[in-house]
């Protein structure tokens, strides 16, 4: 279920990067509006430099994890396609080999 929901996320974080990096002032003001919904005069409130600063720079984040996130769900689709149309997958989570793995590195 959570596989299904998490492409939504991103997507979300996405749009909110996106706002928060473009338009940081309207993205504080909304968000104050969702957060501060309960008291008096939320919209009377102006962000300082350093906030407006420190936004765009959280919404770059966002954009870019969102992105990478929407990403990484295409490619493990992708790898599980693949896996199921092998035709080899019995079922089982281990091989029953428990040999040590070397690795070069």
């Amino acid at each position: 279920m959570i596989q299904r929901l998490l492409p939504v996320g991103y997507a979300w974080m996405v749009v909110q990067g996106l706002l928060a990096v473009f338009l940081p002032k309207q993205a504080i003001k909304l968000n104050a509006k969702l957060v501060l919904w309960g008291y008096e005069n939320p919209g009377d409130l102006e962000p300082e430099g350093w906030y407006v600063r420190s936004t765009r720079v959280a919404g770059l984040g966002m954009l870019v994890t969102g992105v990478t996130g929407l990403l990484a769900g295409e490619l493990v689709e992708d790898d599980a396609d693949e896996e199921s149309s092998d035709g080899d997958d019995d079922g089982e989570l281990f091989d029953g080999d428990d040999d040590p793995v070397e690795l070069d590195i």
